[in-house]
């Protein structure tokens, strides 16, 4: 399937799940040497391929205005580890309510377990769309964690695939509710 057309098919299900609201979030893809990645300011709902671009990590890129502000966490997430392909960051109020209760979510369920396989570790604010952020994402990621808890901004998840990276941001929602509803 086409790249554009499987990020759209996936947004549209972000959107679906209410994890983002509006332009909020972004999801990308990893194909070799080439990243396809949303647009800035292009709402996920929508569903179009439209709102997808691609970049050359061979070449060295520069943030402007079609590029969505997450493209350095996106790059840093891919750069941590190879068997990376996919990246989802969302915007879920359960999210960034366990953000700023724990520094680290352990497994709720058995779910947790399977899905996200290790804990979860939780970032101190950083200014979205910063090196900074991008830089402390990629350090977790390239530890082993399959997602990442971001205070006052949501979570990124990563995957082999776009299906494996959208069931372990579906497993985080999950595992945060359940986190807010025993504590």
């Amino acid at each position: 399937m086409d790249k554009r057309r499987l990020l759209a098919e996936y947004g549209k299900k972000i959107c679906g799940e209410k994890l983002v609201i509006g332009a909020g979030g972004n999801i990308s893809l990893r194909n070799e040497d080439r990243v396809y990645i949303k647009k800035a300011n292009f709402n996920m709902a929508e569903g179009s391929v439209e709102g997808y671009i691609d970049i050359d990590l061979t070449e060295k890129y520069s943030l402007n205005k079609e590029l969505s502000s997450e493209t350095p966490l996106h790059i840093a997430s891919y750069e941590a580890r190879e068997d990376v392909k996919a990246v989802i960051h969302v915007h879920s109020p359960f999210m960034i309510a366990v953000a700023h209760k724990v520094t680290l979510l352990r497994s709720t369920s058995y779910e947790f377990d399977c899905i996200l396989k290790k804990e979860v570790p939780s970032l101190e604010y950083i200014q979205p769309g910063s090196e900074d952020l991008a830089s402390a994402v990629g350090v977790d990621i390239k530890r082993g964690a399959n997602a990442v808890l971001m205070k006052r901004h949501g979570a990124v998840s990563v995957g082999d695939s776009i299906e494996q990276a959208y069931l372990r941001i579906l497993a985080l929602e999950r595992a945060c509710i359940t986190f807010l509803h025993s504590s």
